[in-house]
């Protein structure tokens, strides 16, 4: 124990620096003073979210703030002087008027203002701020229309945005893209982690939710996109809480042993931004990507023995969070924003941290045979420690005006230690007859560690545009791996059981490289040519030793049949020309690549090398992008680009990995790498007087030389041999869109989302092609309801999946889930809230036992007190019928899988949530000001 307190104590005193270093003076002076008031509409009703704004004579921002549930707003800590006071509200008119800030507090009378007014259908529509606003490229909705509970972090504010879900593993997606990054005020925030910004900033300091896409560096830097888009969110922080020192701190203490804790406290100061943020909780609360898991740790567990699952999704509706059994986590991070001059700034973030899993699954499996069929039950535990340490630094530095030189490092270390056990058994369906029964304990040990340098730069050399650009990265990656597989297999072609019981030592070593140079020139007339060349590598080396146990018990046999050496190396190099044409209200850019990939790859087995093998490809694919915006509030928006994917060690290696006698695997060093054709369109439309957002989009990709898994099974004995081929025709076309509308009478709003997938596969049983091709459904609709004191939403959701498989033997039942859920949210008298959620779901078409009913009930009660009601006790209870479960589906051409595993269950927990702030005015300039494109190139 006192060596696991040791491992922490850096941890304990890093906060402690960090929690000083923030702690700079904010104490206020006897000469500033405050301005109150409240914002009401034209019938004399409270305005929530009003932007309130105080501007000094010269127009500059001197602090601001938005109004609260009852229209009420205060600006603190305001010095003697003349100053404008602004108003601003989505439908009405802007209010301002000359203030003069003497030598007491000064309250204002209630401000009404007067609606822009427009008649819709002969009703006057001068409603509340709108959910969803639409500007340009960027979806923006209002925090204030999501109300949330007290205590909610970001995650419970994004949830509740048309089109969001968050899955399982903390994944967030948004109208079908998934989110990269989260940024604070249009900065990096704990860079390549979103998770860290929803599971643990506050939703109350959220004004607005951002959803935007973001070119990479170099796109950004050439004005030429390459296909390298991001997605992210970026959060603007309320006017009055961008400047001084703020946080919260919250611990919780439940029934069931369950519990939480958390701390945020931030500095902010114009363009510097400071985070500290620690947490620890057994409440499916991740806080942090796990860095370990990224190293693999579940495949070099299943390559032992358990046999490789493909990756899980829901069959309709979003997945839920504890869908990985019960976690236990604690972090521990600081994040910085610091601009150091006018010509450099940094941007840092450093975390550690460790997740415990506890996980029990009721597994059932149907494989597809090219006549009849045969069915897998089985019931697995699991637990996982996983420590993760990671740390990035962004430096931005511009020497002049025409130069712009960004440097990269980022440096994660995983440690992770597994103990895994399962038994199951396989039936002939036809005859119910059993085939084999099977019994597996192992423990594993995996450390990783991964570092990457990236540089990107461009220099200006012309007034017109003329622009040179670089990009480069180097990746470094490190694993090893300890296992103790102990396995017990009888099949009915066996007359006794076949034993395993080995240890296993892995290690991988990989190198990954990349540079980009671009050339652009100015042709006049809005045009603008780039000439590009990029080379793109890698190389991986692998190698795994098995040993069998001895007479002692001990592993020092050396068992070569199942150890295996393997490297590849992949290189491509790209040429690409393109044509910009920039004009009014349209951005066009086409352009072609062509693209050289040369593969190879060597074994060595038991010894025995075996012969090099290369392969050589050619590819040649069109570039093409559209922004279309012939007005305000819309825009329509095409992109299309090609890109090349290496396979990977497990799927060239020739040795075959007989580690599990049931599933044998084994590569093939003539596969050739794939590539992709991608593209994706958005049509976005706001209405601003009767509030109404639109945005449509759908996706497309087809993929050439794709990678495949081919399966020989053996309905004698139930054992499986896979391997790999490529195969053209593998495509997925996604539609979907939302709708938001506020109703006439401003208290209501719509919301409409939609979400469709279809998708046609390949796969080879014992020699014939399956072709599969999938449709997946997601429908949502949703009522909100606002008033003083009252939020209320009531959603409907239907989900559909079903897919056909052309082998006849292959039927799979289409599967549908209804749910329908009610929320409310309750300010009541004396500082009183109320929350509740029911959501009554209803799932048919899955295999016995997985169909379910279920109704989820959650409420609580909490008190706000002290000044500025910044204290607050909330008791709650969640799944108060105890009638959770948690059922995934997962159909492939090969198979289709259904798991149930643990969850949560019925518990009650007990908070105290305390927010402190001491601010001292508002930002004054564009939260995205970082975001656009730099002065070069003037395009």
């Amino acid at each position: 124990m006192m060596k696991q307190r040791s491992r922490y104590a850096p941890l304990g005193l890093l906060a402690l620096v960090l929690c000083l270093l923030s702690g700079g003076s904010l104490w206020a002076q006897d000469s500033l003073r405050t301005i109150s008031g409240k914002i009401l509409d034209e019938k004399n009703e409270a305005l929530l979210g009003a932007s309130v704004s105080l501007l000094q004579p010269d127009g500059k921002l001197k602090t601001g703030a938005v109004s609260g549930k009852d229209g009420s707003f205060l600006l603190k800590h305001v010095a003697r002087g003349s100053y404008t006071l602004r108003v601003t509200f989505v439908g009405y008119k802007t209010h301002t008027q000359s203030l003069q800030v003497a030598g007491s507090n000064l309250p204002l009378a209630p401000i009404k203002l007067e609606g822009e007014g427009e008649l819709l259908e002969g009703v006057k529509v001068v409603g509340k701020t709108s959910d969803v606003v639409i500007k340009g490229d960027t979806i923006e909705f209002h925090a204030g229309n999501f109300t949330t509970n007290q205590g909610a972090v970001v995650a419970d504010l994004i949830k509740k945005l048309p089109g969001a879900s968050i899955d399982e593993n903390g994944k967030i997606t948004i109208n079908g893209k998934t989110i990269s990054q989260i940024m604070v005020d249009g900065k990096r925030f704990f860079e390549g982690d979103p998770k860290v910004a929803a599971n643990n900033l506050p939703a109350e300091l959220v004004e607005k939710v951002q959803v935007l896409d973001r070119d990479s560096e170099a796109a950004r830097l050439s004005g030429f996109s390459d296909g390298n888009e991001e997605t992210v969110i970026n959060l603007t922080i309320k006017a009055g809480k961008k400047k001084g020192l703020f946080g919260t701190a919250y611990a919780g203490a439940g029934t069931s042993k369950r519990y939480e804790a958390n701390l945020t406290l931030s500095r902010f100061a114009d363009d510097n931004q400071f985070t500290v943020i620690g947490g620890l909780n057994n409440t499916n609360n991740a806080g942090f990507t796990d860095i370990s898991s990224e190293g693999n740790q579940m495949g070099f567990l299943m390559g032992m023995g358990a046999g490789r699952r493909g990756n899980r999704g829901g069959a309709g509706g979003p997945p839920r969070r504890d869908a990985n059994g019960i976690l236990t986590s604690k972090m521990l991070g600081g994040n910085i924003s610091h601009t150091l001059s006018s010509k450099f700034q940094i941007n840092a973030n450093a975390l550690g941290g460790r997740n415990t899993t506890n996980k029990l699954t009721d597994r059932w499996q149907q494989n597809y045979l090219t006549t009849g069929s045969t069915t897998e039950t089985g019931k697995s535990t699991e637990r996982s420690d996983k420590d993760a340490y990671g740390a990035n630094i962004r430096m931005e530095w511009k020497p002049d005006s025409l130069t712009e030189i960004i440097i990269s490092p980022e440096l994660r270390y995983g440690h992770s230690r597994g103990v895994y056990s399962s038994t199951a058994k396989t039936l002939e369906d036809a005859t119910s007859t059993l085939i084999n029964s099977s019994t597996l304990t192992q423990q594993t040990l995996l450390d990783n560690i991964n570092g990457t340098l990236r540089l990107d730069g461009s220099r200006r050399l012309s007034a017109s545009g003329r622009t040179l650009t670089l990009s480069a990265r180097l990746g470094l990656e490190n694993e090893d791996g300890d296992g103790k597989y102990i396995y017990s297999l009888y099949d009915r072609t066996s007359a006794a059981s076949q034993d395993v019981d080995q240890r296993i030592d892995s290690r991988t070593r990989g190198l990954s490289y990349q540079a980009r140079l671009g050339w652009v020139e100015p042709l006049g007339k809005g045009f603008f040519s780039q000439l590009t060349y990029q080379i793109k590598g890698s190389e991986s080396r692998s190698s795994r030793d098995a040993y069998d146990a001895d007479l002692t018990g001990a592993y020092t046999v050396h068992n070569a049949t199942y150890s295996n050496e393997f490297r590849s190396d992949y290189l491509t190099h790209q040429v690409g020309l393109a044509l910009k044409r920039k004009g009014t209200g349209y951005d066009l850019t086409a352009g072609v690549n062509v693209e050289s990939s040369r593969i190879s790859s060597h074994s060595v087995v038991a010894g025995v090398s075996a012969t090099p093998l290369t392969r050589t490809t050619l590819n040649f694919s069109p570039t093409l992008r559209l922004s279309f915006k012939p007005q305000r509030g819309t825009e329509l928006r095409l992109d299309y680009f090609g890109r090349s994917f290496a396979p990977t060690n497990e799927q060239l290696s020739p040795v075959q990995d007989v580690t599990n006698p049931l599933i044998s695997y084994v590569g093939n060093q003539d596969l050739l790498p794939g590539f992709q054709h991608n593209l994706f369109g958005r049509f976005s439309k706001y209405w601003t007087k009767s509030q109404t957002s639109l945005s449509l989009f759908g996706r497309g990709q087809v993929v050439q030389h794709d990678i495949i898994q081919r399966s020989l099974y053996d309905v004698t004995s139930g054992k499986r041999t896979v391997d790999y081929t490529n195969v053209d025709g593998n495509a997925s076309l996604g539609l979907g869109g939302f709708l938001t509308q506020t109703l006439p009478g401003k208290k209501f709003s719509l919301r409409l989302a939609s979400f469709n997938d279809l998708a046609r596969s390949h796969t080879y049983i014992n020699g014939e092609k399956n072709r599969s091709i999938s449709l997946r459904l997601r429908e949502e609709l949703g009522l909100n309801f606002r008033t003083t004191g009252i939020d209320m939403t009531l959603k409907g959701g239907f989900g559909y999946y079903n897919a056909s498989n052309s082998l006849p033997s292959a039927v799979t039942p289409a599967t549908k889930d209804y749910s329908l859920g009610y929320t409310t949210n309750l300010t009541l008298p004396l500082g009183f809230a109320f929350e509740g959620e029911a959501t009554y779901t209803t799932s048919r078409g899955y295999a016995a036992g997985y169909n379910q009913d279920q109704l989820l009930l959650s409420a609580g009660l909490s008190y706000s007190f002290l000044a500025g009601k910044k204290a607050t006790i909330r008791l709650k209870g969640y799944d108060l019928l105890n009638s959770r479960r948690s059922i995934y589906q997962n159909i492939t051409a090969m198979s289709s899988t259904l798991e149930e595993s643990n969850t949560l269950g019925r518990y009650a927990m007990l908070h105290f949530i305390y927010r402190f702030d001491s601010f001292s005015g508002g930002a004054s300039r564009s939260d995205l000001k970082r975001q656009g494109p730099p002065g070069p190139p003037p395009f």
